[in-house]
């Protein structure tokens, strides 16, 4: 990540025989021509953390108008790019109606830094989330099982009815991760949906580490339960991709 954030800053004392800049008034309405590069990158040093959200937003705005994405009313972002080219800004609002972290400003190229670029090109407007297929169905009734491939097709189609859903899924065991993070052991389990085949994988994340799969051989039938996790994914040529996998997971014990 190339993001330079601020987390804090404090107030330059005055020393004596220096005339500090005075500050610059607060815009009275928002900025409402087009958002150019050269406007973003002019924000630069507009607001820092702590200041109150409502005069720093003013300020941003008689910069650069309104934001071009907001995220759950936290994160706000101006973005424009041009050809290959990308500029932009994130500002976070606190809860207590204070600014959060500011990013400097900063101009992203295409083959630059891949999260960057990805970042930037949402706060443009370029780069959106997939639409979503009113028609498509959601997860089954609770119980029942599905296989891989109904799971990764639903979740991609209609992932806002399929995100931390329970289900069901049947597939077969590719594989078994152990990890540890922070002492703590953990361990996710691969499942495919056919022998051999690498592009319809499910990652399950076990709950327990200790549940995780001793003897069991690849390709042996496999049932688990857990959450449905869909996650926005990039690959290393920079596209944006929806991942779906399963967390909490619990292996089924297989019927005797």
């Amino acid at each position: 990540m190339a993001c330079n954030k601020q987390e804090a800053t404090s107030s330059p004392a005055t020393e004596a025989g220096v005339v500090q800049a005075s500050k610059p008034a607060t815009p009275s309405a928002p900025f409402t021509g087009a958002l150019t590069g050269e406007r973003v990158m002019g924000s630069k040093g507009l607001v820092h953390p702590f200041d109150a959200w409502a005069d720093a937003q003013a300020k941003l705005e008689g910069q650069m108008g309104k934001a071009t994405l907001v995220k759950d009313d936290k994160k706000f972002l101006w973005g424009v790019a041009q050809g290959d080219d990308c500029w932009y800004v994130e500002v976070d609002k606190q809860p207590n109606g204070t600014v959060g972290a500011v990013q400097d400003p900063m101009k992203v190229s295409k083959g630059g830094p891949i999260m960057n670029w990805d970042d930037c090109l949402s706060a443009a407007g370029v780069r959106k989330e997939a639409a979503e297929d009113p028609n498509a169905a959601g997860p089954p009734a609770a119980g029942k099982a599905i296989t891989v491939l109904e799971l990764r097709d639903g979740a991609t189609k209609a992932r806002s009815k399929w995100s931390k859903a329970k289900v069901t899924v049947r597939g077969l065991y590719m594989s078994t991760t152990n990890l540890e993070s922070n002492g703590v052991p953990m361990a996710n389990v691969s499942i495919t949906a056919a022998k051999a085949d690498l592009k319809n994988v499910v990652t399950c994340d076990l709950a327990d580490a200790k549940t995780a799969p001793a003897k069991m051989m690849q390709y042996d039938p496999i049932t688990v339960s857990g959450t449905v996790d869909v996650k926005d994914m990039l690959t290393g040529g920079g596209d944006r991709v929806v991942d779906v996998g399963l967390r909490d997971c619990s292996i089924i014990p297989a019927k005797k």
